[in-house]
């Protein structure tokens, strides 16, 4: 069966240096978190003005979903999910019969 390494094991680029990268994403998530609460406390008058007045970036929705997504990448990122092993079409079908 023929296999495909997408990501070598070692160096800066490989697993460790996603791992690292994962780390520093999760308190940009945490940020990203506090301007969405931020912004929906302001929305609903519970704080005062939000310092993004207008635009796409002074919606809650905006920054609730990037917190979502930064935290996703993140988890992946330190698990190591990122490694994957690619099978090519031929090598499925030969390991089917």
């Amino acid at each position: 069966m023929t296999t495909i390494r997408l990501l070598h094991s070692s160096g800066p680029q490989g697993p460790g240096g996603l791992s690292l990268l994962g780390l520093l994403l999760t308190p940009i998530a945490a940020a990203a978190a506090a301007l969405a609460v931020w912004r929906f406390g302001a929305d609903a008058g519970w704080t005062r003005n939000f310092f993004i007045r207008g635009g796409i970036l002074s919606h809650w929705q905006l920054w609730g979903a990037l917190a979502i997504s930064l935290e996703i990448c993140a988890s992946r990122m330190s698990r190591g999910l990122i490694e994957r092993v690619a099978i090519p079409p031929f090598a499925r079908v030969q390991a089917a019969k």
